[in-house]
């Protein structure tokens, strides 16, 4: 089998800070069939290139190279990138034009039989488009939930949103809540398959330390030592609902810190905010961390939080990579019950759910996770970890695109999808 990733979101270099899900997803599949990937130009790296066993392409949407600003830059997510860039906003559509080029070009040069496009827009509209005289190549589509919440806020969105869902012969979503968000866009339900991306659980488990640890600066920093917080620092991210809890965890735990792993548009904020509530000498931003040093101070913390929210624009994540990784150090998980963490997280069985936006419940639970007794719990926490390891996300990935009968017409398809969510209602 040929199998084609497109993506928006793959990294440039080792340690770049750019998330590297959909390369652990490629590098997984890998065992099962010929995988290419198709990611946005990077101008320090060649058109065509490999990464072990995978082959990368990568084109280019704007003329001079640098002068590209839409896909990701700097470790910047395309919608940053429109928002803050009036060059950004006139690439939409150069973008659009040559990855569907790309696409085309790839599944006649490479043979493919499937392309699995990650995000609704921009790769599963594109693939959809290219697709449509294809009738032997199969759509695979995986929503993540930016996409999903980027419709929803369109008057468009739910005709776009059809227009990809029909023609794709399976859907993958990061998460349940993701999955019931696109039902809704569409009026009609997707029968999206529940997958979160997976974890090396070899890798992140305790005994396997990097050579640059970072573990015994914050463990000496801290008396009693440290909760953890990894993750961009933006809104949905709800780290000041975090910064408010150690208030509270301070009066009880006076020697616990917190580390703030991680940096983003929210970070001058958030600092103003530690400063206001006096909290300097217990909250470190540590910046930007490589996958190393990440592991490093997964193994050295006591805690870590997840305190994902829906924020201002009615967005929230699919599965943060974090949860699943921090299950796998045997790290006890406090998260927030929002998007896709209940779907992994279990409620005092192998982690702490909270209410978002709520810092006292946070706290709470934070309290109750340094108190606790884990063994039992973390237990669980690493089994939760190794049924989500790569190998067995691209095990099942395989197994549902083998089931993929011969196409359906696409009114069919649709119609009996109506019917099915009509009798639901």
């Amino acid at each position: 089998m040929r199998l084609l990733l497109t993506t928006s979101t793959f990294p440039v270099k080792q340690g770049d800070g750019i998330p590297r899900f959909i390369l652990d997803l490629a590098l997984a599949l890998a065992s099962y069939a010929d995988v290419d990937v198709l990611a946005p130009d990077a101008p320090e790296r060649p058109d065509d290139d490999s990464y072990d066993r995978i082959n990368v392409h990568r084109f280019s949407y704007f003329w001079p190279r640098w002068a590209q600003r839409l896909a990701i830059t700097n470790q910047r997510g395309m919608r940053e990138n429109v928002r803050g860039s009036l060059l950004a906003k006139l690439q939409v559509p150069l973008f659009l034009m040559w990855q569907a080029i790309a696409v085309k070009r790839l599944v006649r040069r490479k043979k493919v039989d499937v392309v699995n496009a990650h995000w609704l827009v921009p790769q599963g509209l594109t693939a959809a488009w290219v697709l449509r005289r294809s009738p032997n190549v199969r759509l695979v589509l995986h929503i993540h939930a930016g996409d999903v919440y980027f419709l929803q806020r369109l008057s468009i969105g739910p005709r776009i949103a059809r227009y990809v869902a029909k023609r794709a012969d399976l859907i993958f979503a990061a998460g349940s809540h993701v999955r019931d968000a696109l039902d809704d866009l569409l009026g009609f339900p997707s029968q999206a398959v529940i997958q979160p991306m997976g974890v090396d659980s070899k890798e992140f488990a305790r005994g396997n330390v990097s050579e640059a640890s970072t573990r015994n600066v914050f463990a000496d920093r801290f008396e009693h030592g440290f909760i953890l917080f990894i993750g961009r620092l933006v809104e949905k991210k709800g780290v000041p609902y975090l910064i408010q809890a150690m208030v509270e965890i301070r009066k009880q735990r006076p020697g616990v810190g917190l580390v703030i792993a991680g940096f983003g548009p929210e970070e001058p904020r958030l600092k103003a905010e530690v400063e206001r509530l006096g909290l300097s000498d217990c909250v470190c931003f540590a910046g930007k961390q490589n996958r190393g040093e990440i592991i490093d101070l997964l193994h050295s913390c006591r805690a870590v939080a997840v305190p994902s929210i829906i924020d201002s624009r009615g967005e929230t994540e699919g599965m943060p990579t974090v949860v699943v990784e921090s299950l796998a150090a045997g790290v006890p998980v406090v998260g927030s019950a929002v998007n896709g963490i209940p779907d992994l997280i279990r409620h005092r069985e192998n982690g702490w759910l909270c209410r978002e936006k709520d810092s006292r419940d946070l706290a709470e639970k934070l309290l109750t996770a340094l108190d606790s007794d884990c063994d039992e719990l973390i237990a669980d926490a690493i089994g939760t970890a190794q049924s989500n390891d790569w190998e067995r996300v691209a095990s099942n990935y395989v197994d549902h695109i083998s089931r993929i009968g011969s196409l359906q017409v696409v009114e069919d398809k649709s119609e009996n999808a109506q019917q099915t969510f009509e009798s639901r209602a």
